[in-house]
């Protein structure tokens, strides 16, 4: 990386993180791909322990909006995320991903929003659906319905699950 580019990690901010397949060639653009792409994303987000709170699967690139891991620092998590992704799908290809990454530190609520939002309407811009809800390979549906999906999203949904889970059960007397 040259050397002028600096990135803000390590500070506990959200980052709206966007990357690339090699040459934005559609490399994500059939469902097996994306399918494994998810899985190895949860996979991760388990274990390098981050939550994810939005995430779009385009055809030549991918959109995230998460944390910063807790056993890892962002930039290595997302190597592994890249790494092992490529392993798994790179055939015969002579990369499956670009180098880089753009990072965003997202340190206000609006900007939250914005950047949510950006990624949710990022297939209907592209031309790929009508509406958000059409393309399943986003965060999208599950802030609409509270779908769970491969991929655990930290919402509102998510935290009244968890919440359910841990209060104990209502205890009726006999009378």
């Amino acid at each position: 990386m040259p050397s002028r580019l600096k990135r803000y990690q390590q500070q506990g901010d959200y980052h709206a993180i966007n990357f690339n397949c090699y040459h934005r060639l559609p490399y994500l653009n059939d469902d097996h791909t994306r399918i494994v792409f998810e899985q190895t994303l949860e996979q991760l987000r388990q274990r390098h322990q981050f939550f994810l709170f939005g995430y779009v699967i385009m055809p030549n690139h991918v959109h995230l909006l998460l944390t910063e891991p807790k056993l890892h620092a962002l930039a290595t998590t997302l190597s592994v995320l890249k790494g092992e992704t490529s392993k798994l799908l790179k055939g015969d290809r002579p990369q499956f991903w670009q180098s880089r990454y753009y990072d965003f530190n997202v340190l206000t609520h609006q900007k939250y929003v914005e950047k949510l939002k950006y990624i949710h309407r990022n297939p209907v811009e592209r031309g790929l659906v009508e509406k958000p809800e059409d393309w399943p390979w986003s965060s999208y549906r599950h802030y609409l319905t509270g779908e769970q999906g491969r991929v655990e999203i930290e919402s509102e949904h998510t935290w009244n699950r968890r919440e359910k889970l841990r209060s104990p059960p209502t205890v009726i007397k006999p009378r």
